[in-house]
């Protein structure tokens, strides 16, 4: 259940960070020279050099010009960014039960009047796009609400960090729409909204699980019917 297919310099830099840690290519040897990679990997010369500049960049790898590539150490620094997009729909689910949990709660107890006003907006721009069977813009509008909702905590590191985590959610709620699009009389981001309102943490964070349970339901059929239809076309 894989959020999005990965593009193709993605998938040759997790090819060979996977191989660094699996000491297919230990710490301090020589990566093969790049025909030798681009032959193994079925990709060409720009992709291969790509991925080796971001792993370079990453401290993995150490580019020698005239020399080689090497391995620099097994242990990444993978941005963070990098690592959502290669996230499950499952996985994305589970941080952000972790994250929504105390974002409600704390943006309940320090909210302030433009943080409201800008939640305000978002929910009705979500409310209007369902309203008129716009997915597409509910679903940004969507998005907004909850960031706007991390805004409110009052919490620099815990607003940007839901900005960042927010581009691949958006990506896990669009595979959770294509299944099951919320209804237009959903009235639970409303009642979310009506409790940070009003300062009440217990229901802003009962609201949350409510909404995060139906989701976690759709994640289970969706997952039920791609195994089905993975076994029927066996």
């Amino acid at each position: 259940m894989s959020i999005s297919r990965q593009p193709l310099v993605e998938q040759v830099i997790e090819h060979l960070r996977q191989q660094v840690q699996a000491q297919v290519y230990p710490v301090g040897s020589r990566l093969p020279p790049e025909p030798q990679l681009m032959a193994q990997l079925g990709v060409g010369r720009s992709t291969v050099r790509e991925a080796i500049r971001a792993l370079a960049h990453e401290g993995l790898l150490e580019v020698h010009q005239g020399d080689g590539t090497y391995v620099r150490t097994a242990v990444t620094t993978e941005p963070l960014a990098a690592r959502l997009r290669q996230a499950k729909v499952q996985e994305v689910h589970e941080v952000r039960r972790a994250l929504e949990l105390e974002v409600v709660a704390l943006a309940a107890e320090r909210r302030s009047t433009d943080d409201l006003a800008m939640i305000r907006h978002w929910l009705a721009v979500r409310t209007t796009a369902l309203a008129n069977g716009d997915t597409t813009a509910a679903l940004n509008a969507d998005i907004e609400l909850h960031c706007a909702i991390a805004g409110a905590t009052q919490n620099a590191m815990l607003r940007d960090l839901y900005r960042i985590f927010a581009v691949t959610l958006r990506d896990a709620l669009g595979v959770l729409w294509d299944v099951t699009a919320p209804a237009r009389d959903d009235h639970s981001h409303a009642d979310l909204v009506a409790a940070i309102e009003a300062g009440d943490a217990k229901i802003a964070i009962a609201v949350t699980r409510q909404i995060l349970a139906r989701h976690e339901a759709t994640i289970y059929r969706y997952g039920a019917e791609e195994a089905h239809r993975q076994g029927a076309e066996r």
